[in-house]
């Protein structure tokens, strides 16, 4: 059990290091494009319940 944990490792370890990490700057981009469409989605959802809320409620 420990010598299967242990090539285990060694292998993370491997793969790990043919991983092609993304620089700085494209990094910072999409991240700032992941919170402005999570922020249009967020106002898109907000909107719609508060519409479909009121509807509802002049219906009820």
């Amino acid at each position: 059990m420990i010598k299967k944990t242990k090539q285990f490792v060694e292998d993370v370890r491997v793969e790990m290091k043919k991983v092609i990490w993304p620089e700085r700057e494209q990094l910072v981009s999409s991240t700032i494009i992941v919170l402005v469409i999570s922020a249009i989605f967020t106002l898109f959802i907000f909107f719609a319940d508060t519409i479909i809320s009121r509807v509802i409620n002049i219906l009820y």
